[in-house]
Order: C-alpha cells, then structure tokens, then sequence
C-alpha cells in the first residue's frame, strides 16, 4: 500500500504545463506514493495520450477517464473513493511542485503530529516568470484565528490524512470554493493544521484563470463561506447543512446584468493592484475607484482583505 496518493484533475491544459507538472512529480525524493492523474475531458485526445504515455513508463500513475466532462469537484471525490494512501497530496495540472515536498511535508506531519499540512509558493506567469512569492508560517493555533476569515492555503501545497478527508465526505459543490470549504470543515471539527514557510510549490497564473467569467460565482461562494464561520463558532455541524448554499444563493442578485458588471469590476480591481505591484501607483488606484463605483461589492472585498491583513499581523505577532 503507498504512503500518498497524489491526486491530479485534467482538462485543457496545455502539454508544456501538463508535462511539467507531471514530471515534478516523478521526480520527488520521496517515493512511495501513487498518482492518480483523472482525465476530466473525454474529448483532449492529447492529454489522455500524454498521461497515458507516462504511466506506460511509471507503474505508480493511476489514469481515471471519465466518460464525461464531471468537473474538479465530483472528479476528486471520484480519485478519493479508490485511492489507497494514507495521505492525500493535491496537485494540479500546471504548477510545478518542489523535488522534497513529499518527503518534507509528511516529516512535518508526523514530527509535528499535524492532521494537515500546506506550504508556500511563488508565483509564475504562462512563460514561467516568477512573480512574487508568497510565504506564510502559520502554527495550529494561529490557523484557527485566520483561516475562518480568508483562505490562506495554496491548495496544491495541501497534504491531509485520508481518512479524514473521507470523514468529511471529501469536497463539496461550492463553486470555486470547493477546497476553502473542506478546509474549514477540518478546521472546526479540531483537527490540526499548519502552513509551512518553505517554498514548495512554483503556481501558475493565467490569464483564462484570474479575471475569468467565474469571478462573482467565486465572490459568492467564499462570502457564503464567510458567513458560515460566524455561525460555526456556536455550530460547528452548521457546515453540514447540505442546502444552505443553495438558499444562500436564492437570496442573492445573480442576474446577467449583476454577473456582468461584477465581472468587469473585478478586473479593474485587479488591473489596478497590477499597476501598483509594478510602482504606477496613481494609474492603480485610478483603475480601483474605477472597480468600486462600477460595483460596489468591490469595496466590500477591499475592506475585508484590508481587515484580514490587520488580523493576521496581530496573530503573528501575539499568538505562537
């Protein structure tokens, strides 16, 4: 029986990104684990002919074809349901993971009796420029104060026990959200989590993926979870309400016309922190009072990251 099983969802990504990323894989200093890599379109001849060319060569690539195009969601549960592991180790289908995160993060897991582990990243363009790097190194008890008000997890860094991952029924359809809620799921049913300083993961950024047309779906999604957190310091079973997001999403404005204009909104919002990243400070916070009067939900957004940024300096700073 492997140690991990590493789970991968395909799509249409394209070979160059798909080849990278399987090869950072296979190229782990730890290696007992198997890869189940899930080809989630019936219709890229290329990618099943990529992935099935390198299980021919590595007897520990699993190839799950589903018939039909299932989704992230329903396509890990799927990986979930026969994997044999011990652990599971997420991975997508683009970003490059680090040669000794298997063998790093698990010496983590059992050194630290941890339940959950995750790691830092840096970020890369299409080409493979490096555009940032994101470093956090947050305790179990520091988790428990930060995570309930953002999602601070790279989820392809993730390395979790799986069994209980299973406990939790595995992910959700939270629309873009799907990892974010089953981390909070874990979280307050007390299990340990901890983010890693080390750099583990090289995550690609592409255009189709930032500012895409899920944008307000997304929105939607992690504002539902927020308002779950506050209902889950008194419940922690309110996150086992299978039907609370859709009444969630009842109530709220999901016309073409809102969708349309939160979507523009958001990319002027991010449009401005790019100019102000590359020091057009003025240019930046022009195109972001564009963003907030063409949606005011942008401002909303704004004002939570600017909160969430005060909360976590004061954790780090007060809380070990």
């Amino acid at each position: 029986m492997p140690e991990i099983s590493i789970i991968m969802s395909t799509y249409n990504e394209p070979l160059e990104y798909l080849s990278a990323s399987i090869d950072s894989v296979l190229r782990q200093t730890f290696q007992d684990y198997e890869f189940i890599i899930i080809l989630d379109n019936p219709e890229n001849r290329q990618i099943h002919d990529c992935v099935c060319s390198y299980a021919q060569k590595d007897k520990r690539i699993v190839v799950l074809e589903n018939k039909q195009n299932l989704g992230l969601t329903k396509s890990l549960n799927k990986a979930i349901k026969m994997a044999r592991g011990n652990y599971m180790s997420r991975m997508d289908a683009d970003d490059i993971m680090a040669k000794t995160c298997l063998e790093r993060e698990l010496e983590a897991i059992r050194k630290d009796h941890l339940d959950f582990v995750s790691a830092s990243k840096i970020n890369i363009d299409e080409d493979g420029k490096r555009l940032g790097t994101y470093i956090n190194d947050l305790s179990p008890r520091q988790m428990r104060k930060l995570l309930p008000y953002d999602n601070s997890i790279n989820h392809p860094t993730v390395m979790v026990k799986m069994e209980i991952i299973r406990q939790e029924n595995g992910y959700r359809e939270i629309p873009s959200c799907e990892d974010y809620d089953l981390w909070l799921r874990i979280l307050f049913h007390g299990f340990r989590m901890r983010i890693l300083p080390d750099i583990f993961l090289l995550y690609r950024m592409r255009k189709d993926g930032v500012c895409g047309s899920n944008s307000y779906k997304q929105y939607l999604s992690k504002r539902f979870l927020l308002e779950m957190c506050k209902q889950a310091r008194k419940n922690p079973d309110i996150f086992q309400d299978c039907h609370a997001y859709d009444r969630f999403i009842r109530q709220q404005n999901t016309s073409p016309e809102k969708t349309e204009r939160f979507n523009q909104a958001y990319k002027q919002l991010y449009q401005g922190l790019n100019d102000i990243g590359h020091q057009r400070f003025c240019k930046g916070m022009s195109q972001i009072f564009l963003a907030v009067c063409t949606d005011m939900d942008i401002g909303r957004i704004i004002l939570n990251k600017l909160q969430y940024q005060i909360r976590k300096k004061l954790v780090v700073k007060f809380v070990i």
